[in-house]
């Protein structure tokens, strides 16, 4: 027969027991909820400027970058404005494509820097002339225009800023429809209707 302090003294032991197994276990904090997040597979666009090297061929665009690097760009020869022409400078914008580097624009910009002119009747012609160092000049236009560049294969086309102007100079975007030795093509923004030059120089 047990007695009381035996009850007691198994009652207690069990206490215990129970005290140590609930000081072991900590609370466990709520785990956040796991947000799956779909990203779209978007290719990024990079601009990028060179030299034409002489390992390009119809389907290959060799550019050795101003800083030394060289680089090797699917591209077909007929959608370099310009042509492909080896020592050339280029404008490219590409994108890596299944571990390729392939050309979205390119624009040769050394075919571009020349005199282009139109004749606007009665003998009369007006021009447009793109030197080396981004200087543009006007003959005979409506509009003066002073500086050029080209970004992701448009031509821009800056108006002068008049003496006191703190406003920033007026730029007009043109896309280049077509770019050979002797024929330049351009397309306003803000136009319907393309403007045929020819080489003049």
């Amino acid at each position: 027969m047990v007695n009381c302090k035996s009850y007691i003294y198994i009652i207690c032991i069990a206490l215990l027991g129970c005290l140590a197994a609930c000081k072991g276990k900590q609370p466990q904090p709520e785990k956040a909820p796991v947000k799956v997040v779909t990203v779209e597979n978007t290719p990024d666009f990079v601009e990028t400027r060179g030299i034409m090297g002489d390992g390009s061929s119809m389907n290959l665009l060799q550019l050795v970058e101003f800083d030394g690097d060289t680089l090797e760009i699917i591209a077909a020869n007929q959608m370099i404005m310009g042509g492909l022409i080896v020592g050339d400078e280029v404008d490219v914008v590409y994108s890596l494509i299944d571990g390729n580097l392939v050309a979205q624009t390119a624009v040769n910009l050394s075919a571009l820097q020349h005199l282009w002119s139109q004749h606007v009747g009665g003998g009369a012609t007006k021009s447009l002339e793109i030197d080396s160092k981004g200087r543009a000049t006007t003959y005979n236009m409506n509009i003066v225009y002073d500086r050029w560049d080209v970004r992701d294969g448009v031509l821009l086309l800056s108006t002068p800023n008049k003496i006191g102007d703190e406003k920033p100079a007026n730029v007009d975007t043109f896309q280049i429809m077509m770019l050979t030795e002797d024929s330049l093509v351009l397309m306003a923004n803000t136009a319907n209707m393309a403007s045929a030059f020819y080489r003049d120089n």
